[in-house]
């Protein structure tokens, strides 16, 4: 930034407008040219550019496509927006036309550094260079995209009447994306309240219902605005504009270098007065041209949608037989772990119902070593009881008649230890569980009259139905407490 320091003003000036112009980054090398050219400012930008005309001829339009404006021959007023000093505005028409400038800033595929950019690019050089704060341009602050439209909406209405296009009420941005997803014509239209012709244009060509109805029924995206506002003065610069009213035909066109891929470039421009039938008639010719691209873009559309769809139900199909898998797995799975829980609750069922068993086998062994032993038949004070047993059997037993009744129930429910000898020898010594409380799962019945033998706790003789002699039947209890008559 040295070098900065050995200019004056004037030129620091021309070097940020040099800048702005070109696109120039190194400013050592802008001052050396600026030098050059003895700070010449058309001469430099000139030479940068090379010395073509001041408009470019109709193939040499915006990106190239061959698309005549049919603009007057007589030289063209200024734009009546101001611009960049007025030695370099000129140098900046004199400028080729790029085929990316369409795209800009604003537009979807922006290379850094292009048009859009360019005001607050050339005032942060200003700043920078001159210490200034100097603004060419619109005379409106910048605003939101979307407000400016609004405004632009609002006063076109108050000054020339509610018949017009169909504006888009969003920024420059969005209706040029919005076109080129919908595979629209973008119709852009610019003016300055100012301009002479601006009013007679408003009232009588965008006021023509012939031509509105036609870019309506041709699926023609419009967007207008005014010039004194930041985006309008800025899409204006992107596109080059001399003279108003101006519109401008942005579409679709096949790239160039044999690539395939379309994108979004000027194919028509329409600068000053005009009719809505000339306009028609433009609009009609470039339809016609530019129909093969369309259809051929729209194909492919529907290709790719077809092939996108086509891939969604494949995926759609996968994941429901995904999905199915996953819930046959699932429930193979949750069948597995239920069959599991199912056989760990039998085991453990069994393994109470074992334990129980030999619980109450210990318990009964221990029963029958406390069983006195059966008193002799010439032993006094003693009960002689009969037993019909549950299979039939009957068993006849003395008892003292100060044994409580407990030891008749435990004389019977230990009875088969005593018929079986072996089972008998193999009972040892066992202690008494005294947190067991034994079920018996029988009771003994006198029958005539049938009274249910249950004072376990009284002694023999003092039971009438068992003193000093008694028959008794084995009944046996099921789980539910009925009885069953021995046979």
């Amino acid at each position: 930034m040295e070098a900065l320091d050995q200019i004056s003003e004037e030129q620091k000036t021309k070097l940020v407008d040099y800048l702005a112009v070109t696109g120039q980054n190194d400013i050592d090398v802008a001052i050396a040219t600026l030098e050059q050219h003895s700070w010449n400012l058309e001469r430099a930008v000139g030479a940068q550019f090379g010395d073509v005309p001041e408009r470019p001829r109709p193939d040499e339009s915006l990106g190239g496509l061959g698309v005549d404006d049919h603009a007057p021959q007589s030289p063209p007023p200024p734009p009546p927006v101001p611009s960049a000093p007025q030695q370099a505005a000129r140098a900046a028409r004199r400028a080729p036309p790029r085929e990316d400038c369409i795209h800009g800033s604003l537009g979807p595929s922006t290379p850094s550094g292009a048009s859009l950019g360019l005001s607050s690019h050339t005032s942060t050089f200003r700043q920078a260079i001159t210490g200034q704060s100097t603004r060419t341009g619109p005379s409106r602050p910048p605003q939101d995209p979307n407000s400016v439209a609004a405004r632009f909406l609002r006063e076109f209405e108050e000054r020339y009447g509610t018949a017009h296009p169909d504006f888009y009420p969003g920024g420059y941005t969005a209706a040029l994306n919005r076109a080129k997803n919908d595979l629209k014509f973008l119709f852009v239209y610019l003016h300055s309240v100012e301009h002479d012709a601006t009013d007679k244009f408003c009232r009588e060509t965008l006021a023509n219902n012939e031509l509105n109805a036609y870019l309506r029924s041709n699926n023609y995206l419009v967007w207008g605005g005014n010039v004194e506002e930041t985006e309008p003065f800025q899409v204006s610069q992107t596109l080059q504009t001399v003279r108003y009213p101006f519109i401008g035909v942005i579409g679709l066109s096949q790239g160039s270098s044999g690539s395939s891929a379309a994108k979004m470039v000027l194919i028509d421009r329409i600068e000053g007065p005009s009719t809505a039938q000339q306009i028609i008639q433009r609009l009609t010719q470039l339809q016609a041209s530019h129909a093969a691209v369309l259809t051929r873009l729209r194909a492919e559309r529907r290709e790719r949608e077809m092939a996108r769809e086509l891939r969604q139900q494949q995926d759609d199909a996968y994941q429901q037989s995904l999905l199915a898998d996953r819930e046959k797995a699932q429930k193979a799975r949750e069948a597995a772990k239920a069959a599991e829980r199912e056989r760990l609750e039998q085991e453990r069922q069994e393994a109470e119902r074992v334990a129980a068993l030999e619980r109450k086998e210990r318990h009964l062994r221990w029963l029958y070593e406390q069983l006195p032993e059966e008193p002799t038949a010439n032993e006094p004070g003693c009960a002689r009881l009969s037993f019909k047993l549950w299979n039939g059997e009957r068993v006849i037993r003395r008892f003292r008649g100060t044994e409580p009744v407990e030891n008749v129930y435990v004389f019977i429910e230990t009875i088969e230890y005593r018929e079986d000898g072996a089972k008998a020898e193999a009972i040892v010594e066992a202690e008494e569980d005294k947190g067991y409380q034994h079920m018996y799962d029988f009771v003994l019945i006198s029958p005539f009259p049938r009274t249910k033998v249950t004072q376990r706790d009284q002694l023999i003789k003092d039971v009438p139905a068992l003193w000093p002699s008694a028959s008794l039947v084995v009944e046996l209890v099921d789980e539910e407490g009925t009885e069953s008559d021995a046979q």
